[in-house]
């Protein structure tokens, strides 16, 4: 539940020694009895349903739907990548289109997706299942879901902890309890082994092995973790030693390592992103932007947690930072404290028991959230194309685009004419990926890290060494939603201008568009698209700044454009530093006064005597042969 501490139940009944006998309690709405456990709300039974509903669904209700979902696209393909301790296969997804590059022919990225760790913790493949359903719902819906689709690889496991998952589906409103601590039934945390499917059966209510302690580099390396069998955390015998653990390891190699970039672990509850720092400084920084980014998705609603480098407790997000330099998180879904915030009794443990009626709305906003982490660490916006079109006959003055060559892009111009002052024109300049949200077909603004506009537009020209900006009213323009758009809904902005009447095009020596952009997670643009982005060693490479430097992940303004080109250099060479200023030679002390009250030589007349005795000295020198 919580990272580095677990909350203990208080029943407020007599427990029993676990080798006497284990005591099974019922979760009811309002009824009290001697086991009863009243949440004040329905409790929920998984019910049968391919389809979402108000509610969950069983096991075999997912996993149906995971199999429909890869019959029925060409972008999802199941894959066995282990198994569990009782024998049953746990499936992974791989989705995506089938090539491993990007729409622009570069390297594409590939994400890992989690769920269902922890057994009793039914949001979580709620959750998973959400994203695989918003990806195949969507998939050609031109925008989001189909960027995504075409440019990251996505390897999705939903439910890890198939074993404990379907006990506690067994037993949806029995729990037993030992020691005081719910352990078995609705409750059970941990995997099944050294545990049979009987609830009955006294001995084993403490068995298993918690999966989210069994990883390196820090297992049994924290309090937070236990050696102890009988423990909620127990570690297990070895780092990874459990099969279930070893199959989210291969989803990774499925994902392709040298590829993966993103991981996230969905869990319950105390509505938080956890996360694992590393000594990677600039991995460090992207992790906390992708969590604000997701965190934005619902107003930030869930908060963020970051564990200093070199220290964990054996999670598997610690395991992805390290081992990949991934960006990677522990995600806990609502509730933050207790069912008493959808007006239930608040018992403890009830935060994992979220009321059917939230189930709808918790899918929604963890998809929308990953979604948009996943859209930011997809690559970071770019230019790619730009069109002029002349109003008045629709004519193309100037059509350019940055095409792949090797391993970088170069501008293909196919089109140029003059511009002419007064004249009106239409403006396009496309992106590689979709820029703007959308609302039932309305660009809207992502909390406060966009807007619907969100640009700004100028041709700076250089006329006799003088620059000259020439403003664009971006207000006039908008992202094109219906037609026109390059491939993705938003990918285009459309704006229209004039040029002043004494605009002389032979004038300039140089003239390109500037752009200043965010896409709509607030990533500035690469400000320099002839070179290609990509994620390397936990950040992003050739991903320059307004200055042209590469090494902080924070984009700029871009001005690769140029419809006059001068030949100069994208970026202005930095200023070189001032010559610091000679320190003066100190003023030389006055003489001090002789006994008949002379004072020293005035400086002037000592000048010229050192200069008489130089030039003198000289001409012996020259008659002396030197």
């Amino acid at each position: 539940m919580t990272r580095f501490s677990l909350q203990i139940l208080c029943w407020g009944l007599a427990a029993f020694s676990i080798s006497l006998s284990a005591v099974t309690f019922t979760y009811t709405n309002t009824e009290t009895g001697p086991n009863n456990i009243p949440l004040g709300l329905v409790v929920p039974i998984p019910v049968d349903s391919l389809t979402p509903i108000p509610g969950f669904r069983t096991y075999n209700s997912l996993n149906l739907r995971h199999v429909q979902m890869t019959d029925a696209s060409e972008l999802f393909t199941q894959i066995q990548i282990g198994q569990t301790v009782n024998g049953r296969a746990i499936f992974a997804y791989s989705i995506g289109d089938a090539d491993t590059v990007t729409i622009n022919g570069d390297r594409e990225g590939s994400a890992l997706i989690n769920g269902g760790i922890h057994a009793r913790e039914w949001q979580t493949p709620e959750a998973v299942t959400g994203y695989m359903e918003y990806l195949f719902d969507n998939q050609g819906d031109q925008h989001l879901a189909q960027f995504l689709l075409e440019n990251m690889h996505f390897v999705v496991i939903p439910v890890l902890n198939i074993d404990g998952f379907l006990q506690t589906q067994r037993f949806p409103n029995l729990v037993t309890d030992t020691s005081s601590t719910p352990r078995d039934g609705r409750m059970r945390r941990k995997n099944m082994r050294d545990v049979d499917e009987d609830i009955d059966t006294l001995g084993d209510n403490l068995n298993g092995i918690d999966l989210n302690r069994n990883n390196a580099p820090y297992w049994a390396t924290s309090n937070s973790s236990s050696n102890d069998v009988s423990s909620l955390v127990y570690h297990g015998a070895s780092p990874a030693s459990e099969p279930e653990t070893q199959a989210l390891q291969q989803g990774a190699t499925v994902a392709g390592e040298d590829r993966l970039r993103f991981y996230i672990d969905t869990h319950s509850f105390t509505q938080k992103y956890f996360a694992s720092y590393t000594n990677n400084s600039r991995r460090n920084s992207v992790n906390d932007r992708i969590a604000l980014i997701m965190r934005a998705a619902n107003n930030f609603k869930y908060e963020y947690d970051p564990t200093p480098a070199n220290v964990g407790i054996g999670l598997t997000d610690e395991y992805f930072a390290n081992t990949y330099q991934a960006i990677s998180y522990t995600l806990e879904t609502e509730p933050a404290q207790s069912n008493a915030e959808y007006g239930g009794t608040g018992v403890s443990h009830s935060g994992f028991v979220l009321p059917n009626a939230e189930v709808p709305r918790m899918r929604t906003e963890t998809t929308n959230a990953t979604m948009a982490g996943l859209y930011a660490m997809t690559y970071p916006p770019s230019l790619t194309g730009l069109e002029i079109v002349r109003t008045r006959d629709q004519v193309s003055v100037f059509v350019g685009q940055f095409v792949k060559q090797g391993e970088e892009r170069v501008l293909n111009v196919s089109s140029t004419e003059p511009l002419q002052g007064e004249e009106q024109y239409q403006l396009f300049v496309r992106f590689n990926k979709p820029m703007r949200q959308l609302e039932n077909g309305e660009v809207v603004g992502f909390s406060n890290l966009s807007n619907p506009i969100g640009i700004s537009l100028e041709l700076t020209g250089t006329i006799d060494a003088q620059e000259i900006v020439y403003d664009m009213d971006t207000s006039q323009g908008e992202w094109l939603v219906d037609n026109e758009f390059s491939r993705y809904k938003t990918d285009t902005f459309s704006q229209p201008f004039s040029l002043p009447s004494n605009f002389d095009w032979s004038a300039h020596t140089l003239l390109s568009l500037s752009a200043t952009a965010k896409d709509f997670t607030g990533q500035n643009l690469d400000a320099d698209t002839s070179t290609i982005a990509d994620w390397q060693n936990g950040s992003w490479s050739d991903y320059e700044d307004s200055n042209g430097n590469s090494n902080n992940d924070q984009g700029g303004t871009n001005k690769a454009f140029r419809l006059i080109d001068d030949g100069s250099d994208l970026f202005a060479p930095s200023a070189p530093p001032p010559t610091p200023t000679p320190t003066p030679a100190p003023t030389p002390s006055p003489t001090p006064s002789s006994s008949s009250g002379g004072g020293a030589l005035p400086m002037g007349m000592l000048m010229l005597l050192i200069v008489i005795a130089r030039r003198r000295l000289s001409a012996i020198g020259h008659k002396k042969g030197r």
